[in-house]
């Protein structure tokens, strides 16, 4: 379906200020991942799953880091398809757990600044990309 322009300054204009926060943002992202949705935690039975944990703030931040190249690629989102769908195996149920959990932190983070539908178009476009074969 793809973004509107409006939809596409919306995305790029918050990423600017989400960008110096990727690796906090990712792991609270994460964390309320596994508080709202635990059996998600079994996906990453190697981590210490504590909020703020340096693993999180890891993981959360190569997540983070990886959208915010989708935002700045914006009319070239299909690039990303083979990598995650043949080689990191992304399961489409997981990614929009993950999704919802992100819009909940940049909502409570950034407020007025953030256009939630934008987002969530831009969150499931970037799913549905990673996850299609």
């Amino acid at each position: 379906m793809g973004l509107s322009d409006s939809e596409k300054a919306a995305v790029s204009s918050l990423w600017d200020k989400i960008a110096p926060d990727a690796s906090k943002l990712g792991a609270e992202s994460m964390s309320r991942l596994f508080q709202s949705h635990p059996e998600t935690k079994s996906f990453f039975s190697r981590f210490d799953v504590s909020p703020g944990s340096q693993d999180l703030l890891t993981h959360g931040g190569k997540i983070f880091n990886a959208i915010g190249e989708a935002a700045k690629n914006l009319d070239s989102l299909n690039k990303y398809q083979d990598l995650h769908t043949n080689k990191l195996k992304l399961n489409a149920g997981h990614i929009k757990l993950l999704n919802a959990a992100i819009v909940e932190v940049l909502g409570a983070r950034y407020g007025g600044d953030f256009v939630q539908a934008a987002w969530e178009k831009f969150l499931n476009e970037v799913a549905g990309i990673l996850t299609s074969s």
